[in-house]
């Protein structure tokens, strides 16, 4: 009896640990270029983008054009920053270096990152040199998450294709489930993000809304490739006019089944 009632005991508690593995998570993702921490009006806007992440509680966030120890800027680490003032771990990736200081991406996470990749991405015009942010986040015991951040090309229309082609080839195979968001500088119907459109989904699929002011056109996306385990529950777009030349886009997906 005892050793029949240790099975039953033990058969329970496996049962419970893979409830708890395969329990879905809700995870709520942000993207947002801030234009080097200036508004509209030329003044910091740092405060107001951590404002924003308070108000709406994003889980993780894709910062573009982001400077650290710039002249421009007052020479601060604006990711230390929005860290300090938001509770969040940063991760700061260089693309160029810019008036004694660097300029790139910035991935701001309620979780622990465990690590960070930097993956130069093609320029065969010479332009801008443009990169693939990528953070390892554990959610949970046995659930991660590649979260990744870019800011392609706006000029050449050569450099914006092959470099999605590159996110593309990069990712599609990831051992862990990924988000890709960023501003892509294209639409949709451009045919430099094909290789986006055709493996992966693209949250803001359905709806009208611009993420760029001046033209009201959408080019700031969140993808989660085709295979992947992830189902959009929530889409928008944040009406934010004088914070930054870019609007902020917000997604909530849910992960597992």
């Amino acid at each position: 009896m005892k050793k029949s009632l240790y099975l039953v005991f033990l058969l329970l508690g496996t049962l419970h640990v893979f409830a708890q593995k395969n329990k879905p998570i809700t995870l709520k993702v942000m993207t947002y270029n801030i234009h080097h921490g200036e508004s509209e009006q030329g003044k910091s806007n740092l405060n107001r983008v951590v404002e924003l992440i308070k108000k709406h509680k994003p889980d993780l966030v894709a910062l573009q054009e982001i400077d650290s120890v710039v002249t421009r800027s007052g020479k601060v680490n604006q990711m230390n920053i929005l860290s300090l003032l938001t509770g969040y771990k940063s991760a700061f990736s260089d693309a160029i270096e810019l008036q004694g200081g660097k300029y790139g991406l910035g991935i701001l996470s309620k979780y622990p990152i465990e690590s960070v990749q930097k993956l130069k991405l093609p320029n065969p015009e010479d332009a801008e040199p443009r990169i693939l942010m990528c953070a390892l986040v554990p959610l949970s015991d046995s659930k991660y998450v590649r979260f990744c951040n870019t800011h392609l090309d706006h000029r050449s229309a050569l450099g914006r294709g092959l470099q999605a082609a590159v996110i593309n080839e990069n990712l599609q195979n990831s051992i862990y489930p990924v988000i890709v968001g960023g501003d892509f500088n294209a639409t949709t119907d451009d045919h430099t993000l094909e290789a986006m459109t055709k493996y992966w989904n693209d949250a803001g699929k359905n709806t009208d809304g611009g993420t760029l002011p001046d033209v009201n056109k959408r080019i700031d996306y969140f993808w989660t490739h085709q295979s992947s385990a992830f189902k959009m529950i929530d889409y928008k777009v944040l009406y934010e006019p004088q914070t930054s030349d870019h609007y902020p886009v917000i997604v909530t997906y849910k992960l597992g089944k």
